[in-house]
């Protein structure tokens, strides 16, 4: 009687369990067509914005194969035509996947031998006349994500720190 009792608790355990996880799947199915269904909107939304930058680009490339045409050599025409395909504006690797917009604000180029502090203030993210405060909070929080000891680059760091000094250089603390 006892074999059976234990039994049956087991059996209605397994029952409940199953329940459950059949619960928590009817849940996570219905946020992930949600979410697909706002990704959908979110990509159609992109490809209207890239359409118009694109007939934008076109118009322009239009207008540069026009004044090419006008006069000059071919082979510098040529060379005008092929310079200009790669023009526009990055995208954000983060916001097109991950429907985040994490480093918008922040500098995407590659970097100059000797850094101005215009390129110090993309960097971090500031404006050249921000406070010293200010300046160091964005240069905590940029380190904070690229800081070396937690899988981080040192190069980037090293930049994230000259751009800090390079800012902060003449500014009373």
């Amino acid at each position: 009687v006892q074999e059976r009792g234990a039994a049956i608790a087991l059996t209605l355990g397994a029952i409940a369990a199953t329940a459950k996880a059949g619960q928590y799947a009817v849940s996570a199915y219905k946020e992930m067509k949600i979410a697909m269904e706002e990704e959908r909107k979110m990509n159609e939304k992109l490809r209207a914005e890239n359409t118009d930058l694109g007939e934008e680009s076109t118009a322009k490339s239009q207008e540069g194969a026009n004044e090419d045409s006008s006069g000059g050599d071919s082979k510098a025409s040529g060379a005008n035509a092929g310079s200009g395909t790669k023009e526009g504006k990055r995208e954000n690797f983060f916001a097109k996947f991950f429907n985040l917009s994490v480093g918008s604000k922040y500098y995407e180029g590659g970097f100059e031998e000797q850094m101005t502090r215009k390129e110090a203030a993309l960097i971090l993210g500031v404006r050249e006349s921000s406070t010293p405060k200010r300046i160091k909070e964005a240069h905590r929080k940029l380190l904070i994500l690229n800081h070396p000891d937690t899988g981080g680059s040192t190069y980037l760091a090293g930049k994230i720190n000259e751009a800090k000094e390079l800012l902060l250089k003449g500014k009373k603390a």
